[in-house]
């Protein structure tokens, strides 16, 4: 199975069957680029959140405190320190993390799984 997200009520259940984590823990401005961009085009087109939905982001939420944007900002030491510690964690030994710090690092990474895992 493949999960992703922040599922803190599940999470614990997940890390315990998994076998693997892919940790995307890019840095602060690659982040913030990515989440800068992608809610600008949203405002500009006003394409929808979650298609069918009617979800649309404007640039006026942009001051909300919950906007994706300064959420971002706002959270980035805490979600990081908070990952480190849970993967620190002995009960997690199990677990192979991989812990990636830039998009790059993606591809060599899901070519390697694919080896190891799937036997391609």
């Amino acid at each position: 199975w493949i999960t992703d997200g922040n599922y803190s009520l599940v999470l614990p259940v997940i890390l315990a069957r998994a076998t693997h984590v892919v940790w995307l823990d890019y840095e602060r401005p690659i982040i913030m680029w990515r989440v800068i961009t992608r809610s600008f085009r949203r405002a500009w087109t006003k394409q929808e959140v979650w298609p069918g939905t009617g979800n649309r982001e404007t640039f006026a939420q942009w001051r909300d405190p919950d906007h994706p944007v300064l959420w971002a900002w706002r959270t980035f030491h805490r979600r990081r320190a908070r990952y480190e510690e849970a993967f620190a964690n002995p009960r997690l030994a199990h677990l192979a993390v991989a812990r990636l710090r830039h998009p790059r690092e993606a591809e060599p990474l899901v070519q390697r799984l694919g080896r190891e895992i799937v036997g391609g």
